[in-house]
């Protein structure tokens, strides 16, 4: 039984409704990720569900790629129990589509398509 099974179900939800990819693992241990594209043509945002320890886990959103580099700015973490998880990956998603419109602090490169 993964550490993951009372929550893979919601997590599931919305990388579907996101039409995203799950990731599983990394490292070698169980994990839940996912990507969320941004602008073209390079920005990119991921989502990461830590491990349940009892009731608790946490849900992290960070911008992986920017068109204006501001990676190292774009972080945010929730905290709750796993009846908040909902609610909490919906906040991560809100504060990504934040993180797409926000004024840039250099402009976006020409996309390659």
């Amino acid at each position: 039984m993964s550490t993951y099974d009372a929550v893979d179900p919601l997590i599931e939800k919305w990388v579907s409704a996101l039409e995203s990819k799950l990731f599983t693992e990394w490292a070698g241990e169980p994990a839940r990720f996912f990507y969320i594209h941004g602008d073209p043509p390079f920005e990119v945002f991921m989502i990461n569900i830590s491990p349940p320890v009892g009731d608790l886990l946490q849900v992290f959103a960070y911008a992986v790629d920017t068109n204006d580099d501001t990676e190292e700015e774009l972080k945010g973490d929730w905290s709750g129990s796993t009846s908040e998880l909902d609610g909490m990956i919906q906040s991560a998603v809100i504060t990504i589509d934040g993180w797409k419109s926000r004024i840039r602090k250099k402009p976006d490169p020409p996309s390659p398509w």
